[in-house]
């Protein structure tokens, strides 16, 4: 039987505009983090929102076989939770999510589909390799969170800020992301790494966009370009932003971005 999913609704303000958006968490996290600034920001905006957390991970069924479970897992997830929609939505979808919304892209269409700080389509092997040069210290902190049980408050605040957020970026939201985050599935992780470059499925036309974070110390500029390449689509990189683009300081410019985009596909 199929895990349970949560997922979180949020009414629009007034009468909908345009069809829902469908909020996709990245690693380590869950549908929470969309509720602090994104879906009340998107609601007053005119739109319907929902978050969905993919299996083990936050309230959705999965935490005693996290280890275990597939991208292909968080693919079938995202696809049975849109087939369940009255309408299709619009996917918004950050890090490891841009990396699941691209597979279930291979064979579905969407009304629309924007990725944040996406994981490439080449996979998390670049991401490592740029973090071992650069900021060796930030990565042994991400493996050690990974072998650790329990959430990443206290022991890896410091390391939490450093890898995730501009230096703008609040205490609360940094201490949201810490007190609420978990381990990610290790069989997840492996299948975003060992990735055979010259197989890659062609993506259906969806109207795409494709965002970036110049802070971001995980997610390099050359991921972002691949991604919008598959996508056929340009690449933007927002310069205040971290990795964690709906819980930085600067999370208004992410969202006004994408929602000048949902405005293009209203047209």
């Amino acid at each position: 039987m199929p895990a349970k999913l949560e997922l979180l609704r949020s009414p629009a303000s007034g009468a909908p505009k345009g069809p829902p958006l469908l909020f996709v968490h990245g690693a380590f996290s869950g549908a929470w983090c969309w509720q602090r600034h994104f879906m009340p920001w998107f609601n007053a905006q005119g739109y319907d929102c929902l978050a969905l957390s993919l299996e083990g991970h936050a309230a959705s069924e999965g935490q005693p076989y996290l280890a275990a479970i597939s991208i292909q897992d968080y693919v079938d997830n995202l696809s049975r939770t849109i087939a369940a929609l009255e309408r299709a939505p619009v996917v918004i979808a950050h890090s490891m999510g841009g990396f699941v919304l691209q597979q279930y892209l291979t064979r579905h269409t969407l009304p629309g589909a924007a990725f944040l700080a996406s994981v490439s389509p080449l996979g998390l092997t670049g991401s490592a390799l740029n973090m071992l040069t650069y900021t060796p210290e930030l990565l042994l902190a991400l493996n050690r969170y990974q072998a650790s049980p329990g959430p990443m408050a206290d022991r890896f605040m410091a390391e939490i800020r450093a890898l995730l957020f501009s230096d703008a970026a609040s205490e609360e939201d940094v201490a949201l992301l810490a007190q609420r985050s978990q381990q990610e599935s290790q069989r997840a992780i492996m299948d975003m790494t060992l990735i055979n470059p010259l197989w890659q499925r062609r993506l259906n036309g969806t109207p795409a966009l494709v965002l970036g974070a110049g802070q971001d110390k995980i997610i390099t500029p050359a991921d972002i370009a691949a991604s919008a390449a598959r996508l056929g689509v340009n690449a933007e990189i927002l310069p205040e932003l971290a990795h964690m683009m709906m819980l930085d300081a600067g999370w208004e410019s992410a969202a006004q971005r994408i929602a000048r985009w949902l405005s293009t596909l209203a047209a």
